[in-house]
């Protein structure tokens, strides 16, 4: 582990602890649903902001530092200005702190999902410049080759977060425009943004743990960034539908939407194709809770964001289920059944790099993802239902929205009783986590135990280069030869 993967740890940490902290949380709301008369101490509004921008702003820092230590890994290189890593780190939790505490104390801009006052988009802004920026500029020193595609991939990514989230940093006056600038955040940072880095981490992740063919895995890259470059932004029109855009949209956005599952199965089979399942039993621990959050990544990738979200894209279904528990239910499977146990999983793989997870720990991580992924199918469950019975009161009924609530309350139910088994997991799994570094704690926040790695990277990253050497050098000698051929039947 070299400096910069060491310091990316942190990132890592913090994305525990926001992610146990959510699952406590989000219950409140939940049962604020269904006792009405219940008074808690935060208000509902500002609860539901709460958790909408936790559950960005946590698998956001998780890529971040996931990003940070296979993008070293891949260039066989130290980050550029290794030390404004921390700084990042430091810059964004500050942010994270100020943004939570504030939309708590009732200071929201009143956009769902960017609801955190200017000056902190103004931080957050910022941050992400510096992460793209660092990137960038590693990128070109790198000395592997710069069309290696898990580079690209986590590139493209990181500079698109800043490219999206600009224009979000002030309210626009049209209602439309407004609406349409949101989505560049709320739709393109998860279909677009999220899944570039993430291809790019993941393929690096199983490169790096299962020796997959590296051939296979970048194929598959390419052909999944032309389909999220193109399905992605223009399959955001399926959220233009209903806010006052011109009817081309309807068509635009339904055809996209419909080509996004492409992605999403090459992904899939690249996934299978690439990863040797059948030494599972020989890996360690925390290999094996590592792909286990990978398995629970790509069934909601393709059941919980794929299929659903064609479903509901479809222009003619839109038109009824919008704004009903049914979105509800998919954005639950799509942001944290898709990219929250991706970025738990890489999290979870960088913080026991250098550390053991012993067997119990091991079986409470087993119990807590099988807790987490039973909760989160149990929601989903019961805002499906209900969002359903929604749909069928207003437009078949005929009756208020007042006697709809009444009526899917004991759904909404089940929604409490699939949060309570999620948080059940969330704590499990963040405190066997805590348990396991927390010897090594202070390590983790020190910026000087990186050295004698270091230079073990430094004599394999030579070695590496002295065997590219030779090889080039065969390759002139094979050139030469030809050469040296031409020239003799020349001269006969």
């Amino acid at each position: 582990m070299i400096r910069s993967q060491h310091l990316s740890c942190k990132y890592a940490l913090a994305a525990f602890l926001l992610f146990g902290l959510q699952g406590i949380v989000a219950n409140g709301g939940a049962i604020e649903l269904v006792l009405s008369d219940l008074r808690l101490p935060i208000d509902f509004t500002a609860g539901r902001s709460f958790h909408l921008n936790i559950s960005i702003y946590w698998t956001l820092i998780g890529m971040m530092g996931a990003i940070y230590f296979f993008f070293s890994q891949e260039t066989k290189q130290e980050i550029y200005i290794v030390k404004h890593i921390n700084f990042n780190f430091w810059l964004i939790i500050a942010t994270i702190g100020m943004s939570l505490g504030s939309l708590l104390l009732g200071f929201n801009d009143g956009r769902e999902y960017l609801e955190a006052v200017w000056p902190l988009k103004i931080l957050l802004a910022g941050s992400t410049l510096i992460f793209g920026y660092m990137l960038f500029r590693t990128y070109l020193n790198s000395i592997v080759p710069k069309s290696r595609a898990t580079l690209i991939s986590m590139l493209a990514g990181s500079l698109t977060l800043a490219i999206f989230y600009l224009p979000n940093i002030v309210s626009y006056d049209h209602p439309s425009i407004d609406e349409m600038m949101k989505y560049l955040v709320v739709h393109l940072w998860e279909e677009m943004t999220l899944e570039l880095m993430g291809t790019g981490v993941l393929a690096a992740l199983l490169i790096n743990m299962t020796k997959a063919d590296r051939r296979v895995a970048e194929a598959a890259i390419y052909l999944d960034i032309s389909f999220m470059a193109l399905g992605g932004i223009l399959a955001t029109g399926h959220h233009y539908y209903w806010i006052g855009v011109p009817e081309l949209w309807i068509w635009i956005g339904g055809f996209f939407s419909a080509i996004q599952i492409i992605p999403t199965i090459v992904l899939l089979y690249a996934v299978f194709q690439t990863t040797k399942f059948e030494s599972f039993s020989k890996f360690n621990y925390h290999e094996k809770i590592t792909l286990m959050l990978i398995g629970s990544s790509m069934f909601y990738h393709i059941f919980g964001a794929g299929f659903t979200g064609l479903f509901m894209a479809y222009p003619p279904i839109n038109r009824y289920i919008h704004g009903t528990y049914i979105v509800s239910a998919h954005s639950h499977l799509a942001l944290f059944g898709v990219f929250g146990f991706l970025v738990l999983a890489v999290s979870f793989y960088i913080l026991f790099t250098k550390v053991t997870l012993s067997k119990t720990l091991y079986q409470w991580c087993v119990v807590a993802i099988f807790s987490l992924n039973l909760g989160l199918l149990t929601m989903s469950a019961g805002l499906t239902i209900a969002g359903g019975l929604q749909a069928y009161c207003w437009y078949v009924f005929g009756l208020s929205t007042a006697d709809t609530n009444t009526l899917i309350k004991p759904y909404l139910a089940i929604r409490i009783l699939g949060g309570l088994m999620y948080s059940a997991g969330s704590t499990i799994l963040t405190y066997a986590v805590l348990k396991s570094i927390w010897p090594q704690l202070k390590s983790i926040f020190t910026d000087n135990c990186y050295a004698s790695d270091n230079r073990y990277y430094k004599e394999r990253l030579v070695l590496t280069l002295f065997k590219s050497l030779i090889k080039k050098q065969r390759e002139a000698a094979a050139l030469l030869q030809k050469i040296k051929e031409i020239v003799n039947r020349s001269v006969r």
